[in-house]
């Protein structure tokens, strides 16, 4: 649910198996907002959850994200925890523009942008829970369609 303002993307820029320029990158960066829009509205709870993290799941620690560019603990915990979540799942998934990481290099990715890109403590969280967050990986993704052996890295 938190991306689903792509439904307001056009499938070229969804589906394209390149780097995004500029232009385009700007359209798909309205996916937050336009999230937001569908669900900012409902009175039920779990929908108002959805919006929140749909507008704020790609909010940076450092205040560089978008589509508000709020910073720190101004980001909902909602938001801060489904931006790792999201990139967890978007770097050890095979995508139509890249192959899928290793858990090592997730894990190294992880830790150089806590404190600019993630909360730094969850960031913390996660790196303490490592060999867990693996026994998972393995157990749901057995398959080459996430990446290499995790146990080699």
């Amino acid at each position: 649910m938190h991306d689903i303002g792509k439904v307001g993307i056009p499938d070229e820029i969804l589906n394209k198996p390149a780097r995004l320029m500029d232009d385009e990158y700007k359209i798909m960066a309205r996916h937050s907002q336009l999230g937001y829009d569908i669900f900012k509205t409902s009175h039920r709870p779990l929908l108002q959850t959805v919006a929140i993290i749909a507008q704020q799941h790609h909010e940076h620690w450092n205040g560089q994200g978008y589509p508000l560019g709020i910073a720190g603990e101004n980001i909902h915990i909602f938001g801060r925890i489904v931006a790792i979540a999201d990139v967890f799942d978007a770097l050890t998934s095979r995508r139509c523009y890249k192959e899928p990481w290793p858990l090592d290099k997730v894990f190294d990715f992880f830790r150089e942008k806590g404190g600019t890109q993630f909360d730094p403590a969850l960031v913390d969280v996660l790196l303490a829970n490592r060999e867990e967050v693996k026994e998972i990986y393995e157990r749901f993704y057995p398959s080459s369609s996430h990446g290499t052996d995790v146990a080699s890295g």
